[in-house]
């Protein structure tokens, strides 16, 4: 495909770039929508030049234009949580994007951001992302468990599952080259490679897709193992109810090395009543993924990891600097110096969180980036991951 796009050049890009002059649409996180869509919008907020949240009516919001979506009745708030999950355990993270010191949105819409910064943002976006897919399952049957580049520290469940849940410690890690990525998340996946069904849910780095490197929340869907599919709200599929939480957006908290920690919890479950895969982040449900959208997903998950991602473009000819993390090793000492994952839970057939069992850790290169168990249980079933990358042994 990116073969394809490159053929027709220049003239291609200037005309496109023409094509998006002459007519009255916006950019909303890297589609456009039509003056029809907008009288959807209650509400705009101006956060920069760069940015602007819009407030959707909820029930007019992009992603109900799906297909299969048509008519959908919108489930406002999840109809139970998991028995045992883990809910008293946010910590003191307040919960904060950029965008909310600017003004909030009403009751009854939704926060969408709008990109504006130019029209190179939609080339550039849809063009990369046809080169590779930044989101793919680890897969341990590939030399290292190296998969096109990408890079894991991850542990992993089998089973039957309907849902999970854990405490994710939040960095900044360094992200060398446009193109890399660095990410920190929860993957629940069924079916085999070519119709494997995956909803995630963590934070990433990732200037291809935002332009910057900030720490931002992000969510992902794909029904045919990321031939298609797609992250936040590029493409209609994920109902967002929330009116704080807006995808794509930064958190305002970071760790520090050596000093004080930030994370926050996220989880996905599927609802007993509605089938519904709902995302949460903080206890706060910020919307679902309808079960009509899925094949292998329709029931259950047979496969939950839990970890680290990096890409790895080697763009200098050696291992990537990119960090995953903090960008330090387990080995180098646990909280405060190596990121981590607490409180990790799945959820079974009987709707009960617990932790996991049977774990298989999976490490695509140990010298470039790890994982350790914690076994002291303090905060729950956990571990400790990441790295710097490029180092003596890392080439």
């Amino acid at each position: 495909m990116s073969k394809f796009i490159a053929s027709f050049g220049w003239s291609l890009i200037l005309a496109t770039f023409i094509f998006v002059l002459s007519i009255t649409k916006e950019l909303v996180d890297g589609r456009t929508i039509s003056n029809i869509a907008s009288k959807s919008i209650i509400k705009s907020i101006n956060v920069d030049k760069d940015e602007i949240i819009d407030c959707y009516d909820i029930y007019k919001q992009p992603s109900l234009n799906h297909p299969l979506l048509h008519n959908h009745t919108i489930q406002v708030k999840p109809s139970m949580s998991p028995t045992n999950i883990k809910s008293d355990n946010f910590g003191t993270l307040q919960l904060t994007q950029i965008w909310h010191k600017y003004g909030t949105c009403p009751e009854g819409t939704i926060p969408i951001q709008r990109n504006i910064k130019d029209v190179r943002s939609i080339l550039s976006r849809k063009h990369r992302r046809r080169k590779f897919s930044h989101y793919k399952m680890p897969n341990t049957s590939h030399s290292n468990g190296i998969r096109d580049g990408h890079e894991y520290a991850v542990i992993r469940v089998f089973g039957n599952f309907l849902g999970a849940q854990a405490k994710i410690n939040l960095w900044n890690p360094v992200v060398e080259a446009p193109l890399e990525i660095s990410i920190s998340q929860i993957w629940i996946t069924a079916g085999e490679y070519g119709d494997r069904n995956s909803i995630e849910a963590g934070w990433e780095v990732s200037e291809a897709i935002y332009g910057d490197n900030q720490t931002r929340f992000f969510i992902l869907w794909t029904t045919d193992d990321y031939n298609t599919g797609c992250y936040n709200l590029e493409c209609e599929g994920f109902v967002h109810t929330s009116s704080d939480i807006a995808i794509g957006c930064n958190f305002t908290e970071l760790s520090t090395f050596k000093g004080d920690q930030k994370d926050a919890t996220f989880s996905i479950h599927k609802d007993q009543n509605s089938g519904n895969w709902w995302v949460q982040v903080q206890g706060i449900p910020v919307g679902y993924y309808p079960s009509s959208l899925f094949t292998q997903l329709s029931k259950t998950s047979t496969e939950v990891d839990f970890g680290g991602e990096i890409f790895n473009q080697r763009s200098k000819k050696r291992h990537t600097t990119t960090q995953m993390g903090s960008g330090h090793f387990p080995s180098e000492g646990n909280l405060g110096i190596s990121s981590y994952f607490n409180y990790v839970q799945v959820v079974d057939e009987k709707y009960e969180a617990r932790d996991p069992k049977d774990v298989m850790p999976v490490v695509s290169n140990p010298h470039c980036y790890d994982l350790k168990i914690d076994d002291n249980h303090k905060n729950g079933y956990g571990f400790f991951y990441g790295g710097p990358g490029y180092n003596d042994n890392c080439q």
